[in-house]
Formats: C-alpha cells, structure tokens, sequence
C-alpha cells in the first residue's frame, strides 16, 4: 500500500498522477497555454511569480520538459562573473579552450620541440549558441535570493541575449524584484508576465480525488476539503499530506479525520524549521532585561515574539496579515491588556532586520507596508502542527 503512495502522490518531483491543470481566473487561459505563448515570441523574457510552493517549477517541467531545461537559482549567482559561467557549467558546456603552440628550440647537436598549451574562458557567447541549437531554455528560480545588484546585471545579460534566440525564464516571489525586472526600463516592452494565482481549495481537492481515484481509495469530500484547507494554498502540502496517510493507514483503507491530522503531524517530523522558530521566539539581544509577558486565553504567558508566531499559527491559515488582522488576533488571545500596534510593528521591524543576516532558508516571511508576508507556505504549516 505504502509503495502505491508514493507512486502517486510526488511532493518532491513530478506528479504525474496527480498533475493539475489550472486556469487563471482573470483570463480563460490554462497556465500551460499562456507559458508556451510566451516561449514562442522571440526576444521576450518570461516572467513568472507566484507565492512560495505553488508550483511553478513544475508549470516549467510540464510546458518545456526536463531535459530542455538548464534551472538555476538566484543563490548560483554570488559575484557578475559567475553568471555565463555557471550556466555553462550546469548546462555541461566546457567552458575552456585549448590551443597548443608548438616552439623549437635547435642545436648542432639535436632538435627539440616545446607544447605549450593555454586555456581560455569561452565568452557568453558560447554559451547562448550552445542554448540556441539545442532548443534549451533557462530557467532561473527563486531570482529573489540573488542580491538587488545580481539581478539588475542578469536582467541586463538577458536583455543582450534574448534579442538572438536564447529563451529564459525568470521565477521569484511577487512584489520582490520588480525593480530590477518589470520597472528595468531595458526590457520595456520585452517582458512576458506570467502570475501565478493562489489555489483555491477545490483544486487542492482535484490532487487528492485523482490521486485517492487511481488508488480506487473512496475519501469523504469533507475530510480531502480538509485536506485541502491544511495545505495553505500548497499542491507541494497537498501531495505530502496525501502521501503520509498512506503511510500512516498501512492496510486499513478507511481514512478518517484523525488519520488527515496525524499525517499533518508527521509530514511536519522531518521539516528544517526549528531553528528558525528558535530564532524568530528569541528576537534581537535583550541585554540582560525581561521581556514583558502577556497572559494568554490558553493559560499561557508569551512574550511579544512568541505571542505573533502564536496568532499566525491560528485559523484560518493565512499566507498575508495586515497590521489589522494581526492586531484583532492578538486582541482575541491576549486577556490582560492591550498590546499596541506600535509595539507590534516594532516587533516585526526586529524579525526583518535578524533575518537579513541569515541565509534562505531564514528568508520565511516579509514585513512590508503594514502587511506580514509568509513567504514560504510550508513554514506556516509547521508553525501550525509541529
């Protein structure tokens, strides 16, 4: 039964089985549709954004396939002369150039030649040729992680390229890099914008019902809506969550509302995320002073940092708060006082300025205008049931 499972559900690589085609609700296009439009016009750059764990990897892998994708990320690129570089290198392009000079050296008494041989790091030009005739296409996730400077260059590389053919795909974050790609006046006009909205809870439904339908598996609608409301927007959750009932159930094919929270539970077990709890609960040095507690309806007392990850792990599940929201939850769990908004803000200025200094896997959420961003969905889900 377990084996069967996974066979199905895949969190990590392709779902075949369970691959769900979306439309975007604004036009009454398939997503897939829009990136092969896209990837047809030349000397476009393609630029897809979209919320943490969405699936816009996959959207790639489905449309270009994957062998004619080189991917990279935004954390490949340190320094502006590793870009064609390392392109080069993951698309497995030799990136030398011999050539042997031979020199003689004569006597009365012999002959004597000299091989002497130089490399010569091949221009970006190789590269883009390399791309060309074999019809790949770059794909550069998580563009958000390269620095404000790194992206201005490679959004400037690109621009040169494109004009010749060599297709690219740029994948980050919204609102995150928009300088550098949509507000770059070198690509007006030349940027294909693809955004990929949040999904609703039906079509997390449809991964499970086609997943648990070739596993001839019969699940109350009510419990998979579950499913699908625990998943926070993720079809990455969505298949996870799935994955270990299987695990859990074994032999007993009757999955049950206790079964879907304990796969909740135990898809947490493996997750990274403790130390960033640790560190988020902890906030900036004290200097040696308390920090002042707050007495909570649960009986328990928290501070100001424990207090916010307390009321982002409640229910609903939301992947954005405004000062507002944040502010009626922390009202709705507090019993002894009221916390002004100032403090809170001040709170989240504190997280953002520790998590600058750390590297992406600290990079979970986003304090911007007012309004908390949970950047990477599956933080939020181990907030919720770790």
């Amino acid at each position: 039964m377990v084996k069967k499972f996974s066979e199905i559900f895949k969190p990590g690589t392709y779902p075949q089985k369970t691959y769900v085609s979306r439309y975007s609700r604004s036009v009454r296009y398939t997503y897939e549709e829009r990136l092969k439009q896209s990837l047809s016009i030349d000397g476009y750059l393609t630029y897809i954004i979209g919320p943490s764990k969405i699936g816009k990897t996959v959207l790639c892998e489905t449309v270009i396939g994957q062998k004619n994708m080189i991917s990279m990320s935004g954390n490949d690129f340190a320094k502006e002369t590793d870009f064609w570089w390392g392109i080069g290198k993951k698309a497995g392009i030799s990136m030398t150039a011999e050539i042997s000079e031979e020199k003689a050296a004569y006597s009365d008494s012999e002959n004597r030649a000299t091989t002497v041989t130089k490399n010569y790091i091949a221009a970006k030009d190789k590269v883009v040729e390399y791309f060309i005739a074999n019809e790949k296409v770059l794909v550069l996730d998580d563009f958000h992680y390269a620095s404000p400077e790194m992206q201005y260059t490679i959004a400037c590389q690109l621009k040169e390229v494109i004009r010749s053919g060599f297709k690219a795909v740029i994948i980050s974050l919204p609102y995150r890099s928009d300088e550098a790609i949509r507000l770059n006046p070198d690509l007006t006009g030349r940027i294909s914008v693809i955004e990929i909205e949040a999904w609703e809870k039906d079509e997390l439904k449809r991964i499970a019902e086609k997943g648990f339908a070739e596993l001839k598996i019969e699940v109350e609608d009510g419990l998979i809506r579950r499913m699908a409301e625990e998943s926070i927007q993720s079809p990455q959750l969505m298949q996870s969550i799935c994955l270990n009932i299987g695990l859990i159930a074994g032999e007993n094919l009757k999955i049950t509302e206790d079964i879907v929270e304990e796969s909740c539970r135990f898809t947490c077990v493996n997750l990274p995320y403790a130390d960033v709890v640790r560190l988020l609960k902890a906030g900036p040095p004290t200097r040696g002073q308390q920090r002042l507690q707050y007495l909570l309806s649960d009986g328990s007392r928290r501070d100001i940092y424990s207090l916010i990850l307390k009321v982002l792990a409640d229910n609903p599940p939301l992947v954005e708060l405004s000062l507002d929201e944040l502010s009626e939850r922390v009202k709705g769990s507090v019993t002894d006082c009221t916390i002004k908004q100032q403090k809170m803000k001040d709170a989240l200025k504190n997280w953002q300025k520790v998590l600058e200094t750390q590297g992406s896997l600290y990079q979970v959420l986003d304090w911007k205008d007012d309004v908390i961003y949970i950047l990477d969905n599956i933080f939020l889900f181990y907030l919720r049931w770790n």
